[in-house]
C-alpha cells in the first residue's frame, strides 16, 4: 500500500456511485500493452501509482507528481522490470495522458487519494478523504509499500524454537558438537571450488553456488523430526520419478533440485525447505548476499515461455500467460528457435546492477500443443482468478507432484542440451505416457 502524503482541502468530493478502485483500474489498463493478458504484480502496481498520481495532479495536487519517482525507486520486485508491459517507458507521458482522461471522464469525481495499493489476493485497494473523513475498505498500514502478510510457517518456527533451546541450554553435548562439526566439513567438499564456479558465467556462478550451500544446508536440516512431513513428499516424489535426466528419466537434477528445495510444500502456509532455510538462517545468521539469493530462488517457479529470438548470447523468452519479457542465459548452451515454447525456471539477474536471467533449469520443449490451447489450458485452471492464483498454479499445483507428473508423462524425446514434451496437463490423452495411453 503506497500511502501520499497530501494537505487537507476540505471540499466535498462528488461520488458518482462508482468504486474509487474500479476507476483505478479503468485507468491503470490503459497504461498495458496488453489489457486482456495477465499483468504482472510490478506491472500493476506501477500502473496504479500513476494512476493515483494522475488523479491527484488532475485535482491540483501536483505534489504527487512529483513524488511518484522517489516511491517507485523504493519498491522491490526482486530484479523484475515493470515497464516491458507498458506502453511506454516514459512515465511522465502516461501520467500526462491520464490527468487528460479524468478530466475527461470524471471531471465531478474529487474524491482525494490518500493510498493505493494490492491486497495479497490482488484486489485493487484504494483509501480516499473526503470532507476530512478517511474512507478505506481496510486498515490503513505505513507510510511506505505494505508489507506481505506474515506466513504461516509452523514447521520453521518450531526448528527455530528447539536451536534456541539447544543453544541457550546449560547442558552441552560436545560429542554432538563435534560431530555436526565434521559433517558440516564434509559437506561443504560437495559446493562448487572456485576454478569451477570461475569458468561459468557470472551470474550462473552466483546461482550455483547457492544452490549448493542450500544443498548443503537442506542435508543438515532433513534429518530433524519437524521437517519429517516435507521430507516425505520429497521422497516419495523421489522414489516415483527418479530424477537424473534422460534417459534414465526426464526429470533433471537441475529441474528436481529445484522443485525439492523451493515449490515442494507441506501445510497452508506453503512450507518448502528454502522458506524454512531463510526462517532459520535469519535467525542465526546468513551471508546478506547468500539469504538475499536463496530468496530470489525461493521466489522463483516454472513457467511457460514463447522463444522470441536471441540478442547476442541472451535468449529472449515472453511468457505466455502475463507477456513479460525475459532475456537470459541458457546454461545448458540449447540456443533454441524463435517460436518455440519453453517450460523453464527464470531466475532474476543474481548481481546488483546485472542485466542477464538465468534460466536455471534444462529446458523442455514444449512439441505440442500450440500457445493457443496452453492459453486455454490457463483459461481453464486460472482463469478470473488473479495474477496471485497463476503464480501459485505454476508453482505448486493443485497437488504436490502435479508438473513432476506433467513432465514424466509428456516425455517425448531428449538432445544433451534439451527435453521434448507433448501434451497438456489436464488432457491425459495428450501425454503419450499417461496411464490412459499406457
Amino acid at each position: 500500500m503506497v500511502k501520499f502524503p497530501v494537505r487537507r482541502v476540505g471540499v466535498t468530493a462528488v461520488d458518482p456511485g462508482r468504486k474509487l478502485s474500479d476507476i483505478m483500474k479503468e485507468m491503470a489498463l490503459r497504461l498495458l500493452k496488453r489489457p486482456d493478458a495477465v499483468p504482472s504484480r510490478p506491472t500493476i502496481e506501477t500502473a496504479l501509482l500513476l494512476a493515483a498520481a494522475a488523479w491527484n495532479s488532475a485535482l491540483g495536487h501536483a505534489g504527487l507528481r512529483n513524488r511518484y519517482r522517489d516511491i517507485l525507486a523504493k519498491i522491490d520486485w526482486d530484479g523484475a522490470v515493470p515497464w516491458a508491459e507498458l506502453r511506454s517507458a516514459d512515465s511522465e507521458q502516461l501520467v500526462a495522458e491520464l490527468v487528460e482522461y479524468k478530466r475527461a471522464h470524471h471531471t465531478g469525481d474529487r474524491r482525494l487519494i490518500i493510498g493505493v495499493g494490492l491486497s495479497p489476493e490482488d484486489q485493487i485497494l484504494v483509501q480516499w478523504e473526503e470532507q476530512d473523513k478517511l474512507i478505506a475498505p481496510f486498515a490503513a498500514k505505513s507510510e511506505a509499500t505494505a508489507a506481505a502478510p506474515e506466513r504461516n510457517e509452523p514447521l520453521a518456527e518450531k526448528i527455530v524454537a528447539r536451536m534456541k533451546r539447544e543453544v541457550h541450554g546449560k547442558v552441552t553435548n560436545l560429542k554432538a558438537v563435534i560431530a555436526g562439526r565434521t559433517a558440516a566439513k564434509e559437506l561443504q567438499k560437495t559446493v562448487a571450488t572456485r576454478e569451477a564456479l570461475a569458468a561459468l558465467h557470472p551470474a550462473h556462478a552466483a546461482y550455483v553456488y547457492a544452490q549448493n550451500q542450500v544443498s548443503v544446508l537442506a542435508e543438515q536440516l532433513s534429518g530433524l523430526d519437524e521437517l519429517a512431513p516435507l521430507v516425505k513428499v520429497i521422497s516419495e516424489a523421489e522414489d516415483r520419478y527418479l530424477p537424473s535426466g534422460p534417459p534414465m528419466s526426464p526429470l533433471t537434477t537441475s529441474y528436481f533440485s529445484c522443485w525439492s528445495f523451493f515449490d515442494a510444500c507441506v501445510g497452508g502456509g506453503a512450507e518448502t525447505i528454502g522458506t524454512t532455510m531463510l526462517k532459520v538462517c535469519g535467525a542465526f545468521g546468513m551471508d546478506d548476499n547468500l539469504l538475499r539469493l536463496v530468496q530470489l530462488m525461493q521466489n522463483s517457479r516454472m513457467g511457460v515461455y514463447v522463444h522470441e529470438g536471441r540478442e547476442g548470447d541472451l535468449a529472449v523468452l515472453r511468457e505466455l500467460a502475463t507477456d513479460t519479457v525475459h532475456r537470459a542465459i541458457v546454461p545448458s548452451g540449447y540456443r533454441g528457435q524463435q517460436g518455440e515454447l519453453w517450460y523453464v525456471r527464470v531466475l532474476p539477474p543474481p548481481l546488483p546492477g546485472g542485466a542477464e536471467q538465468v534460466v536455471i533449469t534444462t529446458p523442455y520443449v514444449l512439441l505440442n500443443p500450440g500457445p493457443r490451447e496452453w492459453l486455454a489450458y490457463f483459461g481453464r485452471t486460472v482463469a478470473g482468478a488473479g495474477r496471485q492464483a497463476y503464480e501459485r498454479h505454476m508453482k505448486y499445483g493443485p497437488t504436490p507432484s502435479y508438473w513432476n507428473e506433467f513432465v514424466f508423462e509428456a516425455y517425448v524425446n531428449h538432445q544433451t542440451e534439451a527435453i521434448y514434451l507433448a501434451g497438456l496437463p489436464d488432457v491425459a490423452e495428450s501425454r503419450p505416457h499417461s496411464r490412459v495411453n499406457s
